[in-house]
């Protein structure tokens, strides 16, 4: 029997790199969807709807493959914080998550592009910010440019200058970097 190939629905410098180091053999290709969110649309919601469609988009072109779709949000005082795409968004977002509470978001399926057979999950990471500087907040978005982070929160980076505890959190912390490996890996094994 042949072996799938498989596919990640991103762009994400980050969620390539975390594949990586799970599988050897895949391919990315760029879904090109509208990311807009729905109205009165939860955030855990948007996530798992945004990486279905995201690997839905990929499946239309790729037949008989596995395509991984992701997508993240973060979550504060009832605001849904994305990319912010540009440093003073960046610094306006920290300053606003700064001292409170978080929540993060991170949708993952696999589509068997063949039998249109979805599989999903979702992590869910709730995080108390420390209480940020204005110095601590510009020397953070000059030195790790966190603009294609979601509420320019680079986990992998600056978690020691961010976190000041998980309130509650996944055993698997690579879903704050965009792409929840225990989970993936357990809906491509089934």
């Amino acid at each position: 029997m042949k072996k799938k190939r498989i596919i990640l629905a991103s762009s994400s410098k980050y969620r390539k790199t975390l594949l990586a180091s799970i599988l050897t053999d895949f391919e990315c290709i760029s879904p090109n969807i509208d990311e807009t969110r729905m109205p009165n649309e939860k955030p855990e919601n948007m996530v798992m709807r945004l990486a279905i469609n995201k690997a839905k988009k990929v499946c239309e072109d790729n037949k008989d493959a596995l395509v991984i779709g992701s997508d993240s949000c973060a979550y504060c005082d009832s605001r849904i914080l994305g990319k912010p795409l540009k440093k003073d968004i960046a610094i306006e977002y920290l300053e606003f998550i700064s001292n409170k509470i978080i929540i993060f978001y991170t949708g993952v399926c696999v589509i068997d592009s063949h039998s249109m057979n979805i599989q999903k999950d979702l992590a869910e990471y709730k995080i108390k910010l420390k209480k940020l500087s204005k110095k601590d907040i510009t020397d953070y978005v000059d030195k790790h440019n966190p603009i294609y982070s979601s509420a320019a929160f680079r986990f992998e980076v600056a978690k020691d200058l961010l976190i000041q505890e998980f309130i509650d959190k996944e055993n698997d912390l690579s879903g704050l970097i965009g792409l929840p490996l225990i989970k993936l890996q357990n809906l491509l094994d089934n």
